[in-house]
């Protein structure tokens, strides 16, 4: 595909650098030690990372690190050791200065303990920085646990029961929002774009190309993100949550990112063990020194075992993560590689006390990830770091449905061509009372057709195989002039996603029950499926300076992705200015994000249209019993399928006051009018002849002769791919840090959000409803665009008041949530009378006037949405109030619990309830509790 002139030129005018002086080069060079048992003891393997220039560099034996080749100017150093603070500092480099730091061991017994979320610093994009000591302290079990620590975010009890996706600024939590979010772990990108599961029926709204079909799996829904259950919180060393515009260099999102850095190095041997009502958890790790020239090794695995409902142990989850990563320091390329092995299964066995349907299902997942990534130094005028990426996975999944299916009569055929008609035994051929013969299909087809039984037990089963590949290279340039830097990067990604699996399957003459008793299962494997791929290309500037002494930054970007001959252009900017230095800054930024469709949506299984023409399978003589179907195909795929897009605007100011306290607010506004969902327009209504015959006789041999006795036509309708979600989020988030006040030991965090979320389909609304008992005769309404519009609003705020004591290791927080109100309700714009209709008498579409709401031929149109408007929906405010406590004990252990729900309060005011349903949050107490060793 040609790439666009204007893409070219942006990319060219980025990279223009500004007129270069020659400048004498300096160095930072030093030691890095900690203290034990009161001496200095030189800290190896620490990562030194000088920013924003990019550069790397790991401590020696000695402690020792050193950093040549720098331009003159005022530089961020950095310093990352696992089990230890981190070092975050500025440095003014004139000259090559010795600079040495000392580490102080990560502990609750420090004067300051970082319990909360983070934010990002100025310039940057809106993100949340979330440390492993608040990952300990919140006592987490997946990694929707940590996401409570977000503003807006409501507190929820640990939950492994059911599949868990990311969603980002959404209050109603759509599948679009999740699958535009992010997992990125170790630099590479988790994906669902390969999960086919239960894609067989996926297109009815909910999922199937026939509306009426359906197919339980368990796990991660193959419209959304993935099911981060799988995903132990005991290895992740630090996590970065972006909710603001990203970076160009992070492709095939909308939502945002959630950027994962896993524990590497040196740790002593720890081990965790957790116990709550739902959940029990043993995690281990231990990180090794290899040797100087070898490197280190850091492993780790954990087991969990959730179990929803004391009362129903038959329903439980298990997962089992084991984890290595070893990293490495080749001269000058600093590198880790890291093999993840998972492990996740879902059971559901039958209830005992179930004596009708016998329902038993399950879901299984085995699979392993490799990752590794390096950074080499090159340092060498412009061109200071070359990063690569590389990461392969692969996941077999098998999931299982079975039950007893009750009221199940229906049509099931096997016959694979379009507009044949077979017989309930293959090779028979039926005839009319003339003599014609009514059945249609080639010689040599085994196709036959049956009517399922009233019962039957059904048991069907979903394999998949999903391999993943990723690999990404990107190039960091950056010059410095006194206060004046700029920073470039280019790069390149590349990611492929595909199936291998046999798809569903099913026993003979036994498909899974569907509530539209002529749509039609039809095993399709995997393997034959295309492959998602897609190309990346990206390029960015971050220019910072002084404008009359006060910091200006400046981020600005482009990136372009190929997607299975699809493209999007994405421009992003990110931009901060102190408006008072070192107390307020103003920022604000602007960006397109996108979303490649999945296989899913690109590849979607045919819709199955079997017409039962004939059915006596209730005569009283067993040669008239006979079964006849018409079968019609239609493909579902969507040509003009676009990748979905979304523009991120957002615009807030942090202020700092005396050096301390800190506010932070941001205005965000987020508009996708083209996002993927499953939905009929006019060519999913299909004007079919609908044509039944009756037994009126019998031949010479006995065998039945038929008369037609219904030859009319009827709309058959399915789903098809389409870029009719429409969605829109918009709020406000809010921090405030109050910082620690040491005479009474105990710190202040305040964050909260107002959020609103509306959605809506793009595309015209149908409705086929019934004319007289019945579809045969009747018309489709048709309705415009955004005839509804869902509205779903939250308003929440979190105090967390933090109190430790740090000679004997004790740190308490009480953590306060406000939910001041959650409604959600129904936006409705002239759904009473449909605007036009596809009229059953022609298959054609024609105007709907107001002369025909009156007229009993097309009347029973009138009403079929309004009929069933939503009555608006409030959350009464409701105050709760969490306990999270960790004590040290000696320097080896560490004992904690959480209390949550420690007290829920009644309504607010009750006598402001006025009309429309009401509930109340909050639920009974929930407590657990953990211990965690370290040898």
């Amino acid at each position: 595909m040609r790439i666009p002139a204007k893409l070219v030129i942006f990319l060219a005018l980025l990279c223009i650098p500004a007129v270069l002086a020659a400048q004498r080069k300096v160095e930072i060079y030093g030691t890095v030690s900690t203290v034990e048992n009161g001496a200095s003891v030189p800290v190896d393997f620490a990562v030194v990372v000088l920013k924003p220039a990019g550069l790397y560099t790991t401590t020696d034996a000695s402690g020792n690190y050193r950093i040549s080749g720098l331009d003159p100017g005022s530089y961020e150093l950095n310093i990352q050791l696992i089990g230890y603070e981190t070092v975050d500092t500025t440095v003014v480099l004139k000259q090559s200065v010795r600079k040495d730091f000392v580490l102080t061991a990560s502990s609750f017994r420090l004067e300051e303990v970082h319990v909360v979320a983070e934010a990002s610093k100025a310039g940057e994009s809106t993100a949340s920085l979330i440390s492993r000591q608040a990952i300990d302290h919140s006592q987490t079990s997946s990694l929707r646990d940590i996401m409570a620590l977000l503003p807006g975010a409501s507190i929820t009890n640990p939950d492994l029961s059911s599949a868990h996706s990311i969603t980002l600024r959404s209050v109603s939590g759509s599948d679009m929002n999740s699958l535009g979010t992010a997992i990125i772990v170790d630099g590479a990108p988790m994906s669902n774009n390969a999960n086919m599961e239960g894609i067989t029926a996926v297109m009815n709204g909910v999922s199937s190309p026939i509306a009426g079909t359906s197919v339980s799996a368990g796990g991660a829904s193959p419209t959304g993100g993935i099911d981060v259950r799988q995903l132990s919180t005991d290895n992740i060393e630090s996590v970065e949550v972006i909710r603001g515009i990203p970076s160009v260099q992070y492709g095939d999102l909308t939502s945002g990112a959630v950027i994962i850095n896993s524990k590497a190095g040196a740790e002593p041997l720890t081990v965790r063990l957790k116990a709550d009502p739902k959940i029990y958890q043993v995690a281990a790790s231990k990180g090794f020194r290899l040797g100087e020239k070898a490197g280190d090794l850091h492993l780790s695995g954990d087991y969990a075992y959730s179990n929803a409902k004391t009362t129903e142990s038959y329903a439980y989850y298990q997962r089992l993560n084991v984890k290595g990563l070893w990293s490495k320091t080749f001269g000058s390329l600093v590198s880790s590689t890291a093999l993840d092995l998972r492990f996740g299964k879902d059971t559901r066995d039958k209830n005992p006390d179930d004596l009708r349907s016998s329902l038993a299902s399950g879901g299984t997942n085995i699979g392993y990830r490799i990752n590794t990534n390096g950074t080499w130094n090159i340092n060498r005028g412009w061109l200071k770091t070359l990063r690569y990426d590389l990461s392969n996975s692969f996941t077999w999944k098998e999931s299982y449905h079975e039950q007893d299916n009750v009221n199940a009569v229906a049509i099931y055929t096997t016959n694979m061509q379009d507009g044949t008609t077979v017989a309930n035994l293959p090779g028979l051929r039926l005839y009319d009372t003339q003599g014609n013969e009514i059945t249609s299909f080639p010689s040599g087809s085994d196709a036959y057709a049956i009517m399922t039984p009233y019962t039957y037990f059904c048991h069907y089963d979903f394999y998949g195989k999903e391999l993943n590949t990723f690999a990404k290279v990107t190039l960091n340039l950056f010059k410095q002039w006194d206060k004046t830097s700029e920073k470039i990067l280019i790069g390149a990604d590349f990611k492929s996603d595909g199936n291998l699996g046999q798809g569903l399957v099913f026993q003979k003459d036994c498909p899974p029950s569907r509530t539209n008793t002529e749509s039609g299962y039809r095993e399709r494997p995997l393997y034959d499926i295309p492959f998602v791929n897609q190309n990346g290309f990206f390029a960015e500037s971050s220019f910072r300076t002084q404008v009359l002494q006060r910091t200006l930054n400046l981020t600005a970007g482009v990136r372009f992705d190929l997607v299975n001959g699809k493209s999007a252009l994405c421009p992003r900017v990110n931009a901060s200015f102190e408006l008072i230095p070192e107390v307020w800054t103003l920022r604000g930024g602007w960006g397109i994000t996108a979303k490649a469709p999945t296989a899913a949506y690109l590849y979607p299984t045919d819709a199955y249209y079997d017409q039962v023409n004939i059915n006596t399978t209730e005569a009283l003589a067993e040669k008239d019993r006979t079964v006849m179907a018409t079968t019609r195909i239609y493909s579902t795929g969507n040509p003009d399928l676009e990748i979905a897009r979304n523009r991120k605007a957002e615009i807030g100011f942090d202020l700092k006051i005396a050096g301390r306290y800190r506010l932070g607010v941001t205005l965000y506004d987020e508009l996708m009018k083209n996002g993927y969902s499953f939905s009929r327009d006019y060519s999913t209504f299909a004007w079919e002849p609908y044509r039944i015959w009756e037994i009126a006789g019998h031949d010479a041999s006995g065998a039945p002769l038929f008369a037609q006795t219904v030859d009319t036509h009827r709309f058959f309708g399915y789903y098809r791919p389409t870029n009719n979600a429409w969605e829109h989020h918009y709020g406000a988030e809010y921090e405030l840090d109050l910082g620690r006040f040491s005479a009474i030991r105990t710190s202040f965090f305040l964050n909260g959000a107002w959020m609103h979320s509306m959605s809506t389909s793009s595309g015209e609304s149908f409705a086929l409803n019934l004319k007289q008992g019945s579809y045969v005769n009747s018309h489709v309404a048709v309705y415009d665009p955004g005839v509804r519009k869902y509205h779903n609003e939250k308003f929440l705020t979190t105090l967390r008041t933090t109190h430790n004591i740090p000679s004997i290791g004790f740190v308490v927080t009480l953590t306060t949530q406000l939910n001041v109100y959650t409604r959600s309700w129904t936006e409705y714009h002239n759904d009473e009378a449909p605007q036009r209709y596809i009229s059953n008498d022609d298959g054609k579409v024609y105007e709907f006037t107001a002369a025909m709401a009156a007229d009993p031929d097309y009347k029973y149109m009138v009403g079929q949405l309004s009929d069933s408007r939503f009555i608006v929906s409030h959350t009464i405010p409701t105050l709760m109030f969490n306990l999270n406590v960790s004590k040290e004990i000696r320097n080896f252990m560490t004992a904690a619990f959480y209390v949550n729900n420690l007290f829920n309060s009644r309504p607010l005011d009750p006598s402001e309830v006025t009309k429309g349903s009401y509930s109340e949050l909050g639920s009974p107490m929930y407590f657990g509790f953990e211990l965690k060793l370290k040898i």
